[in-house]
């Protein structure tokens, strides 16, 4: 019996996930298995290195990118951990759309509550 279990995230582009994943610090494998209990085994696109036998990973299914893994056995506050990747894949994906309209980030400062305040600026 699959202990595996699919979580459909917000997130649309697997480049910005793999990137915001490395920006909190985890090591990440492209086209790898994603290691559950007793040796069971799913594809993913981007797999997580979580130092322990099972890893979790993220895979495109249509347009949407789902979350993999044997949480039961990873034992991690999936919710957590997925704020956490949703707020950076956000942060990026803010960055990455203002540059493309000519801003560029002046300041950031992370606020009491976790979120993160941007200025930006362009010249005219």
């Amino acid at each position: 019996m699959s202990h595996f279990t699919r979580v459909r995230t917000q997130l649309r582009d697997l480049d910005t996930v793999r990137r915001a994943l490395e920006d909190l610090g985890f090591e990440v494998v492209e086209n790898a298995p994603v290691r559950g209990y007793n040796g069971q085994q799913e594809r993913a696109d981007l797999v997580v290195q979580t130092g322990s036998e099972y890893n979790l990973g993220f895979r495109r299914e249509g347009q949407n990118v789902v979350m993999v893994a044997d949480f039961w056995g990873l034992r991690i506050d999936r919710e957590g951990f997925l704020n956490r990747v949703t707020q950076r894949y956000a942060y990026l994906t803010v960055l990455d759309q203002a540059q493309k309209q000519g801003w560029q980030s002046v300041a950031e400062e992370v606020q009491e509550d976790g979120s993160i305040r941007l200025v930006m600026q362009r010249w005219g």
